[in-house]
């Protein structure tokens, strides 16, 4: 009778062992996958955020790169504009010259030029080359062209200009082609005159070239 007992509790044991390892594998099974769920999820966080950050970082490259070409754009902008604005100025000045001579403008005063002297007299204004030229575009009126026409008639300086005479006057402007009375209303002799005496006080209070090669070899 024991036996049978004991028999009955054993085979009771068996039956029961085999369901608590099916839930142990299951738990174990759970739990894996739990893990692995929640590594999963804060791997997968983890490259999201720093794929972010690469493309914020991108992002802030980008505009920086963006700033930096407005900017050089803004100063070859500043470049372009003043060098368009000399050459309008150029351009404008041809153009009023051409428009001074225009046929209305030559109804009017083609008759009194042209019975004017057309030769300057060099031997009373003197004689000037490239090596002691001014900058005669300071005087108003005075433009790259027009300066470029007066280097060509053998005027250089404020000191030819500032001893003009009405006749050489009338001379100048028949030659450049320039719009009558135009160097009267600039008053270019006056400038000239002026420019001449800063430029006289400006060689008297530096030495010249000679002066400073024998201070030179003196010292």
């Amino acid at each position: 009778m024991r036996l049978l007992l004991i028999n009955n509790i054993l085979e009771t044991q068996e039956t029961i062992a085999i369901p608590i390892a099916y839930i142990e594998a299951f738990v174990m099974m759970l739990g894996a996958f739990v893990i692995g769920y929640v590594g999963a999820t804060l791997y997968e966080r983890y490259r999201h955020k720093t794929t972010q950050l690469a493309i914020d970082n991108d992002i802030d490259l980008l505009k920086k790169e963006i700033q930096d070409l407005k900017e050089e754009n803004e100063q070859q902008n500043k470049k372009l504009s003043f060098r368009k604005d000399r050459m309008d100025q150029e351009y404008e000045q041809v153009n009023f010259q051409k428009r001074a001579f225009s046929e209305d403008v030559l109804s009017k005063g083609t008759n009194a030029i042209s019975s004017s002297p057309t030769k300057i007299d060099f031997e009373r204004i003197g004689y000037a080359n490239t090596e002691i030229k001014n900058d005669l575009q300071k005087i108003t009126g005075i433009g790259p062209y027009t300066e470029t026409k007066l280097n060509d008639l053998g005027i250089y300086t404020f000191e030819q200009i500032s001893n003009f005479t009405e006749d050489d006057i009338i001379a100048v402007t028949k030659l450049i082609k320039f719009f009558p009375d135009r160097i009267k209303n600039d008053r270019w002799v006056s400038k000239a005159q002026q420019l001449k005496y800063e430029v006289a006080q400006q060689a008297k209070s530096s030495p010249s070239e000679d002066v400073k090669k024998k201070m030179t070899r003196v010292n």
